[in-house]
C-alpha cells in the first residue's frame, strides 16, 4: 500500500531519480553535500519519490502534519531559514514495516511517544541526534541508526534519507528463527537501546550494500509495477537484514549436518507443496526450526544450492509440468503467475537457462 500523506501540490517530484545498482560499490553511490542546493538537485536514488503519489511539501509544518500518519511527528523547522523550504516524501506499508523515503531542505525537529523501533538510512549528508541527553551522528555513507522507539530530536544539514519503521517484537522473532530455537533466548535490552551501526564494524560491512540493494529492489519494483507482489517477501527480507546489522546472534549454533528422517525431509516435502506461495527464508526456518546456518548447511549438503535457489528449481519444474500437460487457456505468463513467479521476462530466462528451451517452445509442441 502506497500511502500519500495529504494532497500533493500541483508540482510534479522530479523524475530523473535513479535507482541504487547493486553492483556498484557502496561508498561510491554516496555523497555528503555540505550546502543545500533548492534548485536543480534531484532524489539521488531514494526509493519511491519518483511515483505519482509522493507528496511535495514547501512548508515544515505542513510536511511535520503530513507525517503524523507514519511517524508521530511533534514539531518541525527549516534548518536554513533564509533558504526556500522543499521536501518530498513517500511511504510505503509492507506487512508489518513502513518505509517512509524523504528527500530535500535540512531541518530540525522532534519525534514524541514511537512506538516501534526505526533504522535510519542515510542517503546523503550529516542527521545529529539527541536522545535524553545522549548525542548520536547519522552520517551517510558510515553508519546507520536503530532507534528503540520513545522519544528524540534531530537536526540534519539536508534531509536525504529512509526511515525503516518495524515492531521490536518483530526484529526479535527474525533474530530468534536465525539463531535457531536451540539458541538462548536475547536479553530485551539489544532492542531497546539506540545503536549506531558503523560500516568499517568488519561484521557489518557487507549488510551496508544489501541494504541499500534491498531498498532499490523495492523502488525498482514497485515503479514498474506500481505495487509490490507479495511473492517478493521484501518485508521478510529487510527484517532478516536489521536484524543482523544490530550484532551477533545469540550463540548461533554451528551448522549441523543433516540425515535422512532429519526436519530436512519434512521441509522438503512442505516446500514441494507450498512452493507455487510466497515463501522466505524465515517461513523455512520456522517450518524445519533449524538455524539459518544449519538450513544453508543442510540444502548445500543435499542438494550443492542453498533453499531459495532449490525453491527455484522446484517452481520451474512444476512450471514445465503444466507446460506440458497444458489446462485450456493454459499461456506463459499464467504458468509463470501460477508457480510463484513475478516477472514473466524472469520466468522465461530461468527457464531457458534450467531447460534450453524458451516455455513457449513446450507449448507449441502440444498444440496442433
Amino acid at each position: 500500500m502506497i500511502c500519500c500523506y495529504s494532497t500533493p501540490d500541483s508540482a510534479s517530484p522530479p523524475q530523473n531519480g535513479a535507482t541504487i545498482p547493486l553492483r556498484q560499490p557502496f561508498l561510491s553511490l554516496l555523497s555528503i553535500p555540505t550546502v543545500w542546493q533548492a534548485s536543480g538537485a534531484n532524489p539521488g536514488g531514494l526509493p519511491l519519490l519518483t511515483l505519482p503519489q509522493t507528496h511535495i511539501c514547501n512548508d515544515p509544518v505542513q510536511f511535520a502534519e503530513g507525517l503524523q500518519t507514519l511517524l508521530p511527528v511533534r514539531s518541525c523547522d527549516a534548518l536554513h531559514k533564509k533558504q526556500p523550504f522543499r521536501v518530498i516524501s513517500a511511504g510505503l506499508r509492507i506487512g508489518d514495516l513502513t518505509v517512509i523515503s524523504n528527500w530535500g531542505s535540512g531541518l530540525c525537529g522532534r519525534v514524541e511517544g514511537m512506538d516501534d523501533a526505526q533504522l535510519i538510512v542515510p542517503y546523503q549528508g550529516v542527521g545529529h541526534f539527541d536522545l535524553s541527553g545522549r548525542r548520536l551522528e547519522n552520517r551517510s555513507g558510515s553508519t546507520l541508526l536503530y532507534l528503540p522507539g520513545g522519544d528524540w530530536q534531530v537536526s540534519s544539514n539536508v534531509l536525504a534519507g529512509v526511515v525503516l519503521r518495524l515492531p521490536r517484537n518483530a526484529i526479535a522473532k527474525v533474530r530468534q528463527g536465525m539463531a535457531g530455537p536451540a539458541a538462548p533466548r536475547e536479553l530485551p535490552v539489544l532492542l531497546e537501546s539506540p545503536k549506531l551501526v558503523q560500516y568499517h564494524q568488519s561484521q557489518q560491512a557487507g549488510l551496508f550494500p544489501s541494504l541499500y540493494g534491498a531498498l532499490a529492489l523495492l523502488n525498482s519494483t514497485v515503479v514498474a509495477s506500481g505495487s509490490l507482489p507479495a511473492s517478493l517477501r521484501l518485508d521478510d527480507l529487510l527484517l532478516r537484514l536489521v536484524g543482523l546489522l544490530l550484532g551477533p546472534l545469540p550463540n548461533e549454533p554451528p551448522p549441523r549436518p543433516c540425515a535422512g528422517g532429519e526436519p530436512i525431509e519434512a521441509l522438503i516435502e512442505w516446500i514441494g507443496a507450498n512452493c507455487h506461495r510466497p515463501l522466505s527464508l524465515s517461513d523455512l526456518e520456522s517450518q524445519s526450526h533449524y538455524s539459518r546456518r544449519s538450513l544453508q548447511y543442510a540444502f548445500r549438503q543435499r542438494f550443492g544450492c542453498g533453499p531459495m535457489q532449490y525453491i527455484r528449481r522446484q517452481r520451474l519444474a512444476l512450471a514445465k509440468q503444466r507446460l506440458l500437460a497444458p489446462l485450456p487457456g493454459t499461456t506463459v505468463t499464467s504458468v509463470a503467475q501460477d508457480c510463484g513467479y513475478l516477472s514473466v521476462a524472469s520466468f522465461r530466462r530461468d527457464y531457458q537457462q534450467r531447460f534450453g528451451e524458451p516455455p513457449s517452445g513446450a507449448l507449441r509442441r502440444l498444440r496442433p
